[in-house]
C-alpha cells in the first residue's frame, strides 16, 4: 500500500526506493526491536546482519544504516559508523540505542534521561510541519497520531536544542524528556532517533473505528473495492484497522527515512564530483 501510494503521489520517491541495491540499505539485528519485519514489507532489498557483523559493512556503498535496538555493537563498529555519518551517511536507531550507539558517538545531542517508562500509548504532538519530507504519508487527515511505548524504554534528553530538531513529543510524558522522534545532522551526514520500537506502532484502540475489521478500513480510507480489501487480508480475517494503520505508518516512515537517506548520500557524490572536477584544468589533466 505504501509503494501503491507512493507511484501515485511521489513517483520521484517510489523510483529511488524500486533502484536500491541490498549493500546500500542495511539492518542490523536487535533483540527487542525488529525493524527488519517492516523493511522486508516495504519491498526494499536489504542485507541484514548481526551486531558483530556491521564492522565489516563495506561504507563506501553503505547509504542507510537501521541499528535496532538495543544497539550494543563492537568497538570496531562504532570506530567506522561515526566516519561514515559524517561523510553522508543516514543512520537510523530506536530506544537504548541511544545508550550504545549515540551518546558514544556523538556526545552533546542527546542522551538516555536516566528514566525507564511504562508499557502505554501516548499522544503524540509533530513538531515539525506536515510538508517535512519525513512525515509525507505518516499522518492520517483528522486523527490523532498515537506512540506506543514498550515498558522500559528510554526517554531521551535532548542537550543541544539548537542543533536536534524533535520531530515528535508527548505531553504525557515528563516536558523535560518528551520527544518520541528527534533528528539531527552530524557532519554531511543525519541521525535520526526514535524513542520505544518502530515494530508495531500506533496499535492501540481509542476510537470505535479502530476496531473495525482490516477489510472495512481499507474500503472507507483507503477505497478498496470490497473484493480486494478482503483479498489483501487473507488469511488474517482478525486482523483490526488499528494494526494495519500501525504497519502503514511504520512502512511509510521508513520508507521516507530511506529516500531522505538516499538524496543526501547522492547529493554528496554530486558535489564530490563536482570538486573532481574543478580541480582539472580544461585539458582534463589535475590543476
Amino acid at each position: 500500500m505504501v509503494r501503491d501510494r507512493l507511484r501515485h503521489q511521489r513517483p520521484d520517491d517510489e523510483r529511488h526506493l524500486a533502484t536500491i541495491r541490498p549493500a546500500e540499505v542495511v539492518a542490523v539485528r536487535g533483540g527487542y526491536d525488529k525493524l527488519d519485519l517492516v523493511l522486508g514489507a516495504t519491498g526494499v532489498p536489504f542485507l541484514h546482519v548481526d551486531p558483530d557483523q556491521v564492522g565489516q559493512l563495506d561504507w563506501t556503498v553503505l547509504q542507510v544504516l537501521f541499528v535496532n535496538c538495543p544497539g550494543q555493537l563492537r568497538d570496531d563498529a562504532l570506530q567506522r559508523l561515526g566516519p561514515w555519518v559524517r561523510r553522508g551517511g543516514y543512520l537510523v536507531t530506536t530506544d537504548w540505542a541511544v545508550k550504545h550507539v549515540i551518546e558514544p558517538l556523538f556526545p552533546g545531542t542527546i542522551r538516555h534521561s536516566g528514566d525507564r517508562t511504562p508499557e502505554c500509548v501516548v499522544r503524540a504532538e509533530m513538531r515539525a510541519p506536515r510538508t517535512d519530507p519525513l512525515l509525507a504519508g505518516f499522518l492520517e487527515q483528522g486523527r490523532e497520531p498515537l506512540w506506543w511505548l514498550e515498558g522500559a524504554s528510554f526517554p531521551v534528553e535532548v542537550l543541544d536544542e539548537r542543533r536536534v530538531r524533535v520531530i515528535a513529543r508527548s505531553p504525557e510524558l515528563d516536558g523535560d524528556h518528551d520527544a518520541l522522534v528527534v533528528t539531527f545532522d552530524e557532519g554531511q551526514g543525519t541521525v535520526l532517533h526514535l524513542v520505544s520500537h518502530l515494530y508495531l506502532q500506533r496499535s492501540d484502540v481509542r476510537e470505535a473505528a479502530d476496531a473495525t475489521g482490516a477489510a472495512e478500513y481499507l474500503e472507507q480510507a483507503v477505497g478498496m473495492s470490497p473484493a480486494s480489501a478482503r483479498s489483501a487480508v487473507d488469511g488474517a480475517n482478525d486482523l483490526r484497522a488499528s494494526e494495519l494503520r500501525s504497519a502503514i505508518s511504520s512502512a511509510q516512515l521508513m520508507s521516507n527515512a530511506i529516500v531522505s537517506g538516499r538524496r543526501k548520500w547522492r547529493e554528496r557524490g554530486s558535489r564530490r564530483d563536482a570538486e573532481l572536477a574543478n580541480d582539472e584544468d580544461p585539458g582534463g589533466r589535475p590543476a
